[in-house]
């Protein structure tokens, strides 16, 4: 990204982690911890090369490191945050990008996130999500499971921002998830009269069919074939912008590091999966508040 480009988006998002911090008792300076994980996930970094960028390039002087910072003290920072802090963080950018906007096109899937280490106690073993390509590539999908977690969302498919999020471990299953961020949507944004709501068949269930119909936003769901027959897709013609949703997490895996765990704990991961969260916004968003 354009070192240019990319400061002027971290003074906005260094402001918003200034107010954050401090709610949860740290000081107004622990904000640049918080937004050089962001950085990390933009430029791919280590924790080393993290401490080398932020010596050498203004954004760090702008940020408040006065000099090239130890790489551990990065792992010191992941230790004292709340989880809690990175998700305020992304809801509050997500807040100001669609200030004034309406949802049409919702969209929820799930990804993997493999576990780090075998001795991670937090992850569990799951069904595999297989890819776009991996979906066309194969003749028959045969069942596959992944020690680790999973990222549960619900993205925009118009712009391919992700919305609402939920980091949990591998074994869960992807409806349960409905709910809990269908709520959070209904409740924190705007929905078009003519909403529709895109999902696999993972999600042909009639307890999210009732809540979607209850709110007047069409389903446009694969039908699942129970095991007898193929799920048949639907026949409305929006249906294929489902696939806006796979493009999200193929950027927060292939761009923003999301397949490269190093973690161990879901506290940690869900701090490593907002930091890559808050890099996607920074990199694809062009918010309002930036005109």
């Amino acid at each position: 990204m354009n070192m240019a480009t990319l400061k002027n988006k971290i003074v906005e998002v260094h402001a918003a982690a200034r107010v954050i911090v401090q709610r949860y008792g740290h000081r107004k300076k622990f904000a640049k911890h918080m937004v050089a994980f962001a950085i990390k996930q933009i430029e791919n970094l280590t924790d080393e090369r993290l401490a080398e960028f932020l010596g050498r390039e203004p954004i760090g002087k702008i940020l408040g490191y006065k000099h090239k910072p130890n790489p551990s003290t990065f792992s010191k920072a992941r230790k004292r945050s709340d989880p809690k802090m990175f998700e305020e963080l992304y809801n509050w950018l997500l807040q100001n990008l669609f200030k004034g906007r309406q949802l049409r096109l919702i969209a929820q899937d799930s990804t993997d996130i493999p576990a780090y280490s075998q001795k991670d106690k937090d992850a569990r073993y799951g069904h595999k999500t297989p890819s776009k390509k991996e979906q066309i590539a194969r003749k028959e999908i045969k069942k596959e499971y992944v020690f680790g977690y999973k990222l549960h969302l619900i993205g925009d498919a118009e712009s391919e921002i992700p919305i609402v999020t939920e980091v949990a471990p591998a074994n869960k299953h992807d409806k349960k998830f409905f709910h809990e961020l269908y709520d959070r949507i209904r409740r924190g944004f705007a929905i078009n009269h003519e909403a529709k709501f895109l999902a696999d068949s993972a999600y042909d269930s009639t307890d999210i069919y009732s809540e979607l119909h209850y709110s007047n936003i069409k389903p446009v769901i694969a039908t699942n074939g129970r095991g007898f027959y193929k799920s048949k897709k639907p026949k409305d013609p929006e249906y294929g912008k489902r696939w806006a949703i796979e493009r999200i997490f193929s950027r927060l895996k292939e761009r923003f590091g999301l397949a490269r765990n190093r973690f161990v704990g879901i506290e940690k991961i869900i701090i490593f999966v907002h930091s890559c969260l808050i890099a996607y916004l920074i990199r694809y968003a062009m918010w309002p508040f930036l005109s």
